[in-house]
């Protein structure tokens, strides 16, 4: 249990007779990487949206490390190193690179001075700005207007955005989503990066992605969790096989 970076114990959330999560429970070990995969409807963001605070579970638990953080709300567990993306691109397109990052900043950090008063602010952050940018690729946008990018740099923006409190655990919704074809190779360069040191979890239908990234998969099925395991396990495995992956899996 100490090595457990959040953990969900039976946890249902029901719309009437409809039941998009049933019954889930899971842990999810610090610095591992894990794929969460299914057929639309199958749960996946739901859940992910009860681990982030965001959706309200009607029974169950949630803990990250050792505390049950079931009641929290989105920004308080943000506070305590969750931090989430999502497949709608998010942030302020009218903006630039910098600015996004400023009110990222501004949000997060009660008191921190509002970059349209002031561009002068503490070395720390100078410091953690510049290192977001370098990571996501973004230095030489960085006076750019967000919306102009292209849609797999935005994409890098809104990653460094999540990562500007420096979350332990990431909770990615389709991170590739709309991504052309010649930027899907960067995108995962950037995931992989980000992944180090962090526990996250993948929310990613392109299956070549999510397999190579993940070091365990969790596959969901009508808001139940069907199999899980390593990657080469779940390719082999006859029932994921039949209802998500298909006959030509490898």
């Amino acid at each position: 249990m100490n090595n457990v970076a959040l953990r969900c114990q039976g946890v249902t959330v029901s719309y009437g007779a409809l039941k998009a999560v049933n019954d889930v429970s899971h842990e999810f070990q610090a610095g591992r990487v894990y794929g969460l995969i299914g057929p639309n409807g199958a749960g996946k963001t739901t859940l992910l949206n009860v681990l982030a605070g965001r959706q309200m579970r009607h029974s169950g638990q949630v803990y990250c490390g050792g505390q049950e953080i079931s009641i929290r709300p989105a920004y308080e567990r943000a506070r305590m190193g969750i931090g989430r993306s999502f497949q709608i691109i998010k942030i302020f397109g009218d903006m630039t690179v910098t600015e996004n990052l400023l009110i990222a900043a501004q949000s997060r950090r009660p008191g921190f001075q509002p970059f349209w008063i002031s561009r002068h602010f503490d070395k720390q952050f100078r410091e953690q700005l510049e290192s977001i940018l370098e990571l996501t690729g973004l230095t030489n946008y960085r006076n750019d207007i967000a919306g102009t990018l292209p849609y797999g740099l935005q994409r890098s923006l809104e990653l460094g955005v999540t990562l500007l409190p420096d979350p332990k655990i990431l909770l990615l919704d389709e991170p590739l989503a709309g991504i052309g074809h010649h930027e899907i190779e960067a995108a995962l360069q950037l995931i992989k990066k980000v992944s180090q040191g962090r526990t996250v979890l993948l929310i990613e239908h392109n299956m070549e992605a999510v397999m190579s990234l993940s070091s365990e998969i969790v596959v969901m099925s009508n808001g139940s969790i069907i199999a899980c395991g390593a990657p080469e396990d779940i390719k082999k495995n006859e029932a994921v096989r039949s209802i998500y992956l298909g006959e030509d899996a490898e």
